[in-house]
């Protein structure tokens, strides 16, 4: 099978890990070219690179709308698809998605699409969403299979007018790592590793912390590790909160050595698809802490993996002072939170679904053109 991948961004991130696991859970199976957005070297084409995966950047590619440029990606997407002779495209994140599928039609290759979380929840902007619905809605038929990453998604998915013969869940998944976490360990350490940016919430856990502090309660140190353009912002709140047990680290590739650092993990986010950093926590073996959506109500059973909270500081500090005050409860959660890992997330599991859709759309394509 030969693919090529698209993707806008080649940053660290949740879908840039999983184009990283899926190429590498498959490629002794299929040929794949991957095909990032801008120019230059970037996190996802090194760790790509590493693996002799072949890289090519669209330098019109990006989030910055130009349709002269968009266009132009569209037909370089399409040369290089029909140049790897590629049975299937398989497009991430909504831009690369929008470009890719107009490169499929040009091509008369079938497109996969995989919704990393769509821009149409209700969380989102009125005028964002409603752009992205009618975006989304008007691209659906170019798509000749969804992959939703939960089972919320779908649900969005169905709204588009997709059949649902066309329309798979399959949960994102991470390759297995041998760093655990002590998660009972004493002084109990957060950590929160996402990108700086929306719809993540760095804010809402620091002042949560305050509220901690508050309450007379030493706060428990954190490490926010991530890059983005609100990290400058967040950094001023930590220092007007006068919160010096948090620590900033900036963007990170030893993932699975810095959570096995800590005792707890921390998410809030006013959105998600179904995160991949709460699977790499799980991993870890440790509890969780996270805002109360969907998707990551298909992750987490509250109590039984980690604990999940509404955006209210009050509420959110009241988590993590539990999680905070209570060794065997982090023990508890991190070893079911492990072994959900094991049974639910694995790497292996997501791409053999995933080669199984690409093995079908590019079937029903080579039927249609006989036909």
């Amino acid at each position: 099978m030969r693919v090529v991948l698209v993707i806008t961004k080649g940053e660290l991130g949740g879908a840039q890990t999983h184009v990283a696991e899926l190429c590498g859970a498959l490629r002794h199976r299929c040929d794949f070219l991957v095909l990032i957005g801008g120019g230059g070297r970037s996190p996802l084409g090194d760790a790509l690179t590493s693996m002799n995966i072949r890289v090519e950047s669209i330098p019109g590619l990006s989030n910055a709308v130009s349709v002269r440029s968009l266009l132009a990606s569209v037909h370089q997407i399409a040369d290089h698809a029909k140049s790897w002779r590629a049975d299937v495209i398989h497009v991430h994140s909504a831009v690369a998605a929008a470009v890719g599928r107009m490169a499929g039609w040009l091509a008369a290759i079938p497109v996969v699409y995989t919704v990393h979380g769509f821009a149409f929840k209700p969380q989102v902007p009125r005028v964002r969403r409603l752009c992205a619905f009618t975006g989304e809605r008007v691209l659906a038929p170019f798509s000749s299979h969804v992959i939703c990453v939960s089972h919320a998604e779908r649900e969005l998915a169905m709204k588009l007018g997709m059949p649902e013969a066309r329309v798979s869940v399959i949960s994102n998944g991470v390759s297995d790592s041998a760093l655990r976490a002590q998660p009972s360990s004493l002084p109990a350490t957060l950590i929160m590793v996402a990108r700086m940016a929306a719809p993540k919430r760095h804010d809402l856990l620091l002042q949560a912390l305050s509220v901690l502090q508050a309450r007379g309660m030493a706060p428990p140190q954190t490490v926010l590790a991530g890059g983005g353009p609100l990290l400058a912002k967040w950094r001023e709140a930590a220092t007007a909160f006068g919160l010096s047990c948090v620590s900033f680290c900036g963007d990170i590739s030893d993932v699975d050595a810095r959570l096995a650092q800590c005792q707890v993990f921390v998410l809030l986010s006013d959105h998600e698809g179904q995160p991949i950093s709460v699977i790499e926590a799980m991993r870890a073996g440790l509890p969780i802490v996270a805002s109360d959506l969907p998707g990551i109500r298909a992750q987490i059973t509250p109590g039984v993996e980690g604990l999940l909270t509404s955006h209210e500081p009050e509420a959110i500090a009241d988590a993590v002072e539990r999680m905070v005050s209570d060794p065997l409860l982090r023990a508890r959660l991190g070893a079911a939170a492990r072994r959900r890992f094991e049974s639910e997330f694995s790497a292996a599991c997501m791409a053999e679904q995933v080669e199984q859709v690409y093995g079908r759309s590019a079937r029903k394509a080579s039927l249609l053109l006989q036909g």
